[in-house]
């Protein structure tokens, strides 16, 4: 499971491993906001489908390495890999690129992370990250022909994207709910989204 980490004065983070590295993804305010609502904390865990579903929407971005010693044994019980895509030439699942590469016939769509789309910038002519895409921009980069009908890759995404992640994020708030009645005093080391009553 990923680990939420806000802690003050430092940007929103959410860890998780890939492969055998820890990987922090930033999160947008959004993101924070809406993990906080669920009743997600700093420090704790939450399911990998959120965190699926916050880097679908461009929510958690920009991963980075975040390995510290010891800290791998933290998520040996995270399963987000199996939540997203994966690079088809490494099986990272960190910053995802849909990749169009080769000449003329010799066209190739792939899924890529970093180091391979590294290698291939010279041969590329299409690079979305995943998180920008959708299933109808899919169908109309078929239809233009930037994009081969019905590739390995498209399939991928197309998978991806009929998930629905809503009950997961009902199942979270639902299992946070029951902490709400108690009294547990101010989150230490967070501060509040917003006002409850606002100053005049």
């Amino acid at each position: 499971m990923p680990l939420f980490q806000s802690p003050p004065k430092q940007p929103a983070l959410a860890l998780t491993k890939d492969r055998d590295r820890i990987i922090a993804y930033l999160l947008t305010p959004a993101a924070v906001r809406r993990l906080r609502e669920s009743g997600v904390r700093h420090g704790r865990k939450f399911p990998a489908t959120i965190l699926a579903s916050l880097i679908r929407t461009g929510d958690a971005h920009s991963p980075r390495p975040a390995e510290h010693a010891g800290q791998i044994t933290l998520f040996s019980d995270d399963d987000t890999a199996d939540q997203l895509p994966r690079c088809e030439m490494t099986g990272s699942t960190a910053d995802l690129h849909l990749v169009v590469y080769g000449e003329a016939l010799g066209t190739t769509a792939k899924l890529l992370s970093t180091e391979p789309r590294f290698l291939l910038q010279k041969a590329t002519k299409l690079s979305i990250p995943v998180w920008a895409l959708s299933a109808e921009l899919l169908d109309q980069l078929e239809a233009t022909g930037s994009l081969l009908r019905e590739s390995a890759a498209a399939q991928t995404l197309r998978q991806w994207f009929r998930r629905n992640y809503d009950a997961a994020w009902e199942k979270l708030l639902a299992a946070n709910a029951r902490q709400d009645h108690l009294d547990l005093g101010p989150t230490p080391g967070e501060l509040p989204l917003s006002d409850a009553n606002p100053r005049s």
